[in-house]
């Protein structure tokens, strides 16, 4: 079957976008590789985004489809919401401030395809790449989303992403059987693009694309964005640990999201909301007893140390 001849969706959440969402909607209807149909939800918009959405509706007609506007349900129900509304065989994810890069569609697909020819297409399957990091007015700020971070896109087994996500919603390319296993997108998980990794991880197989495929715009108004690891971000870390130590604020709920996950599938992603469970310090002796693959680690030093610390400080 010709590439012509595949069934391709995209869906793209929107909220407040109007400064960036037509920029973004040409990119993809732009595409080497061009979607059957783009499907687009607003959550109750208040700047204008409505309006233009009804004004692009009208430009590219029936390829653009808006879902019902029935209320605000917060990013994560928006996206679900988009998922299930799905025909397609492939379906990508777009935010609505990016820019997507013209081979986009095209390269997701064929590695996609590569790795159905060996895994079968029953096998839950996700692509995604690395992003360059633009400014408010698209202009390259030297670095991509990953190098910012400092984080290893290849770390994408289930122990590794039950604590760090390295896999962003804009840049995947899932297949029918990923969706049929994932949906719906419990309303506790952390993030959808989360969820969705994490299912591929442990139930199929993930795969990186070499180079960037998104121009993914740092401004004001960024939802999550690419915060880096200064001291700004370590000091914002132990101000929410101090502010409320038996939260544990984001590994917490991290946790809280694999519980969701054995809930469901019945599968564990890991050992420590067990060890969690136990007195502070046994859970030290138990996590000094896990083998080398089950023992939890985040990528680099400061954020495993911090782990630790973490793992000493919160009660049961």
């Amino acid at each position: 079957m010709g590439l012509g001849a595949l069934v391709i969706e995209v869906v793209l959440p929107t909220y407040n976008g109007a400064a960036y969402l037509r920029q973004q909607i040409a990119s993809i209807d732009q595409q080497t590789l061009r979607p059957q149909r783009l499907l687009l939800r607003d959550d109750g918009s208040s700047d204008g985004t409505t309006e233009l959405l009804a004004c692009l509706k009208r430009e590219y007609g029936s390829w653009l489809e808006l879902l019902p506007a029935d209320g605000n349900l917060g990013c994560t129900a928006n996206v679900n919401r988009l998922l299930e509304a799905t025909k397609a065989a492939y379906v990508a994810l777009a935010d609505q401030d990016d820019v997507w890069l013209p081979h986009k569609l095209e390269a997701s697909l064929a590695l996609l395809q590569q790795l159905e020819r060996s895994q079968g297409n029953k096998t839950p399957l996700l692509v995604h790449s690395d992003l360059e990091l633009v400014d408010g007015e698209g202009a390259s700020l030297g670095s991509t989303y990953l190098q910012r971070q400092r984080l290893d896109p290849l770390r994408t087994a289930p122990e590794h992403l039950v604590l760090t996500n390295v896999v962003t919603g804009c840049t995947m390319l899932l297949n029918r059987a990923l969706l049929q296993k994932a949906l719906p997108i419990p309303a506790e998980a952390l993030m959808h693009d989360w969820w969705l990794a994490l299912v591929a991880s442990r139930i199929g197989e993930i795969a990186l694309l070499p180079e960037p495929t998104v121009r993914y715009r740092q401004h004001g108004t960024n939802v999550l964005g690419a915060q880096g690891l200064g001291l700004s971000y370590w000091m914002q870390r132990l101000r929410n640990l101090f502010a409320d130590p038996s939260a544990g604020g984001h590994t917490r709920a991290a946790l809280r999201q694999a519980e969701l996950f054995e809930q469901r599938y019945g599968q564990p992603l890991s050992a420590l909301p067990v060890l969690l469970q136990l007195p502070r310090r046994r859970r030290w002796w138990a996590l000094l007893n896990l083998s080398s693959e089950q023992r939890p680690s985040k990528h680099g030093p400061l954020r495993s140390l911090g782990l630790y610390g973490l793992l000493a400080w919160l009660p049961r």
